[in-house]
């Protein structure tokens, strides 16, 4: 059997490492790549060279379109804006195709209300499926499932990024990034109790193996915190999510902040209706501009520690990409790349039956050992590194 596939997005950065993986990908008979852009749409066809991806314009936020698109295929991703997953969920839904986004952007309540209608049209939504959340979820539940009960996690983002041709960039939607992730108030779970934290809070210097080393992170509002305590069902007792930023970074924008760059709400300037963030955004380069230009790795890492009868277990779980190696297999960044490669793998294991749970779910209630024999087949490494103390009884 194969499936014919839609990319929301298909053309940004995400969206151009799923397709040119599923162009190459057994069991997918098609890769429609959809946006409201149809030249860069028909761009990227023409660069992948496979007569398997066709470019489409499809506007997100049109129902109508939307509802025209996913009638055609059997799994629909979106990599466009996370304020499109409801509505491409609803038209995924009323249509029976499988749906698969990489980020939910902290609101997998109203996402994970669908389970029983996705169960009953005998499909399957798979939330937060990129690099974090995704990966790291499975890492964390690879992790756990080698303990009997588990005490922590903690997920760390330790993406480098360096370029002499940019004062400032951002390696994933920043519309996502700087319109709202960064400001929000952390969550945290402690003591089955979830709490939000101050932005740019917990201030931390976590050593990662080599190659990346030590590396500044910082308290970040994130999906694994939500959902881990939720689906990990072991007596979790704490989780937390932190990312990388350089200390000096974190001073600039919180400046921005304060001069209310940052801001989305449209203002008035000189007779003309303009969002502050909107500019900002249109003076960086796009994720999809910066690849084969940046220097530095990828890396998500789960730190999980709890016990396997009576050791107490400490279980690190990660994987890194070097930029440049992501440049020379699809052209983008090594961010983009592991957040595309788990949402291609996740339609190839939906269209080859692999994957036969239905209902809406994130990333952690997956098998992780099929799931990351998958990843590994794409030359991207699982590494880990297990640390026992013994019980003295």
């Amino acid at each position: 059997m194969t499936m014919k596939v839609l990319v929301l997005g298909g053309y940004g950065a995400v969206g151009t490492a799923i397709c040119g993986d599923l162009a190459q990908t057994p069991h997918i008979s098609e890769v429609v790549c959809a946006g409201r852009n149809i030249d860069k749409a028909k761009q990227l066809a023409q660069k992948l060279k496979s007569d398997k991806v066709t470019p489409k314009k499809v506007d997100a936020s049109s129902s109508d379109e939307l509802m025209k698109a996913i009638k055609e295929v059997d799994i629909v991703i979106n990599t466009s804006l996370p304020e499109y997953n409801l509505i491409v969920m609803e038209a995924a839904l009323k249509n029976r195709a499988h749906y698969i986004d990489n980020a939910v952007y902290n609101k997998v309540d109203s996402k994970l209300k669908f389970d029983n209608a996705y169960k009953d049209a005998g499909i399957t939504g798979l939330l937060n499926l990129g690099e974090d959340p995704g990966l790291a979820n499975i890492f964390a539940r690879y992790a756990a499932d080698r303990m009997d009960c588990v005490d922590e996690i903690r997920i760390r983002d330790g993406e480098t990024c360096e370029s002499d041709n940019y004062p400032f960039m951002a390696t994933f939607s920043p519309e996502v990034f700087l319109g709202g992730e960064i400001f929000l108030k952390p969550l945290v779970f402690e003591d089955g109790k979830f709490k939000h934290l101050p932005p740019f809070s917990g201030e931390e210097v976590y050593n990662f193996p080599d190659p990346i080393g030590p590396v500044t992170l910082y308290y970040t509002d994130h999906e694994e915190t939500e959902t881990l305590p939720v689906f990990i069902k072991k007596g979790v007792k704490y989780v937390d999510f932190k990312l990388a930023f350089a200390p000096e970074t974190v001073g600039l924008l919180k400046t921005l902040k304060e001069l209310g760059l940052m801001d989305m709400k449209p203002i008035n300037v000189k007779g003309v209706k303009v969002s502050p963030l909107d500019v900002f955004i249109s003076l960086i380069p796009t994720p999809a501009e910066i690849g084969g230009k940046v220097e530095g790795y990828a890396c998500i890492l789960a730190d999980v520690r709890g016990e396997k009868a009576g050791d107490k277990i400490h279980h690190i779980v990660y994987t890194f990409m070097n930029h440049k190696e992501a440049y020379r297999r699809l052209e983008v960044t090594a961010t983009a790349y592991l957040t595309g490669l788990p949402a291609a793998v996740g339609a190839a294991m939906l269209a080859d039956g692999t994957i036969k749970k239905r209902g809406v779910y994130p990333p952690e209630v997956l098998e992780p050992e099929p799931f990351l024999d998958r990843i590994r087949q794409k030359d991207i490494p699982i590494l880990e590194k297990v640390t026992v103390e013994r019980s003295l009884a």
